[in-house]
C-alpha cells in the first residue's frame, strides 16, 4: 500500500464519507473510488457500510484508525513490515468483537469464551451486547450493529448461520405444584404462565399453538431473563415454557426443587443458530470468536 492510498484511507476513516475524503486528499472522486476500492481488496474488508441515513466505519475500520495514524507520521515503534501486512495483522488481532444473546446462553458460556481468548488473541476485546429478541438481533446484524448473533433467528439475505444445539422444550413449575402430577393441556392453560421476553421465537410459537385449537392462554407475569424464573415457579403457581437447557443453567444461580414435563403441546423449540453477516467473511477476528464460541456451546450443553 502506497503513500497515497495511505493518506486517502486516513482520510476515509476519519471523515466516514469517501467524497469529502476525496476533497481533503485533493484527489477526483472516480480517483479516490478506485483508490477505495483497491484498499478495500488489500484489507479484504468493505470498510464503509449503509448506516441506515448516512455511511458509517466497519469494525474493523474503526480498529484502523490509530495504525493509519502512526504510519503516516511515520512513527518509530512501528513493525517493521510493508503497510499492508501492518494494516491486516493489527486488524486481525486488535478488534472489538460484538455479541448477542440471551443470558441463556451468555451465563453458561460467557466465562470460558474469554479465558480462551483472553490467551489465543490477547488484543481482542469482546462486547457483550443487550438481547432484546431474535427479530432485534437480526436487524442489527444487518444493520452492522453487530458482529455475531447465538439465537433462535434462521439465515436471510446477506446473513449465514449453522445451528449448534437443538433444542428440547419443557414445561417447569414447582416440584409440588398441583398439575405436576399429570400435565395436561386444561390443567397448563388453567394455571397462569410465566413468560421469558427474550425467548420470543418461542413465545410466538406457543400462542400460534394455542390459538389453532381455539384457545387462549394466561401470562400471568412477564420477566426479561430466565434467571429470574426459578424463585418466583418455586412461590407460585406460575408455569413456564422454556428450552430444556436453560433449567440447569438458572437452577445454578437459584437453587430450587423444580418439576421439568413435557409441555401438552406439540412444541419444537426452535435450535440455537450462530449468525453472522456475510460482510465478515475476511474477518479474522469474528471467525476465531465464531470458531471458539461454538466449540464451547457445543461441549458445555451437549458434552461434545
Amino acid at each position: 500500500m502506497d503513500a497515497r492510498l495511505l493518506r486517502l484511507l486516513d482520510a476515509v476513516l476519519d471523515e466516514a464519507h469517501l467524497a469529502r475524503a476525496a476533497a481533503r486528499v485533493g484527489l477526483p472522486l472516480p480517483a479516490a473510488a478506485s483508490a477505495l476500492e483497491r484498499c478495500r481488496q488489500l484489507l479484504r474488508d468493505p470498510l464503509l457500510e449503509d448506516g441506515g441515513t448516512q455511511m458509517r466505519l466497519t469494525a474493523k475500520a474503526q480498529a484502523l484508525r490509530e495504525t493509519v495514524r502512526q504510519m503516516l507520521a511515520g512513527d518509530a515503534d512501528a513493525p517493521a513490515a510493508s503497510p499492508t501486512q501492518q494494516l491486516s495483522s493489527q486488524a486481525a488481532v486488535t478488534q472489538r468483537v460484538r455479541i448477542l444473546m440471551p443470558d441463556y446462553p451468555a451465563q453458561v458460556v460467557a466465562h470460558a469464551l474469554y479465558q480462551e481468548l483472553a490467551t489465543a488473541a490477547p488484543a481482542l476485546d469482546l462486547e457483550f451486547q443487550t438481547w432484546l429478541g431474535d427479530a432485534d438481533a437480526s436487524t442489527r446484524l444487518e444493520r452492522g450493529q453487530t458482529d455475531l448473533v447465538l439465537g433462535s433467528a434462521a439465515p436471510s439475505g446477506q446473513v449465514r448461520g449453522r445451528e449448534v444445539l437443538q433444542e428440547r422444550c419443557v414445561a417447569v413449575m414447582r416440584r409440588d405444584h398441583p398439575a405436576a402430577h399429570s400435565l395436561t393441556l386444561a390443567r397448563w392453560l388453567a394455571y397462569p404462565h410465566l413468560q421469558i421476553a427474550c425467548h420470543d421465537s418461542l413465545n410466538r410459537m406457543m400462542d400460534e399453538q394455542v390459538a389453532m385449537q381455539g384457545l387462549r392462554r394466561r401470562v400471568g407475569m412477564v420477566i426479561p431473563n430466565f434467571l429470574m424464573a426459578p424463585a418466583l415457579l418455586q412461590d407460585s403457581d406460575l408455569i413456564a415454557v422454556m428450552p430444556m437447557h436453560c433449567v440447569p443453567a438458572a437452577t445454578a444461580a437459584h437453587p430450587v426443587a423444580l418439576a421439568c414435563l413435557r409441555p401438552p403441546l406439540p412444541l419444537e423449540a426452535p435450535p440455537l443458530r450462530l449468525l453472522q453477516h456475510r460482510r465478515h467473511a475476511e474477518d479474522a477476528s469474528v471467525a476465531l470468536v465464531a470458531q471458539v464460541l461454538e466449540r464451547l456451546v457445543r461441549l458445555r450443553f451437549e458434552g461434545r
